[in-house]
């Protein structure tokens, strides 16, 4: 049975499976445009913010949904 790839961390490159949980960026420039950053955990999503330089951060936490 193949694996039903959602997305890769951002930070790890570990892959995040349809129906698993994943967290997202709530600043507005991680999101926007082809750029949308999605992390595997909160570790991952901390790892993020040293090199983002963001003034107020938080994440979405969020279940990784099938494309249609």
């Amino acid at each position: 049975m193949p694996e039903d790839v959602f997305a890769v961390c951002c930070m790890c490159r570990k892959k995040i499976l349809v129906g698993a949980r994943v967290f997202r960026c709530s600043v507005t420039a991680c999101n926007s445009g082809r750029l949308k950053l999605l992390f595997c955990s909160t570790g991952c999503w901390d790892a993020h913010l040293p090199t983002a330089r963001h003034r107020n951060a938080s994440f979405v936490e969020e279940t990784a949904k099938r494309m249609a």
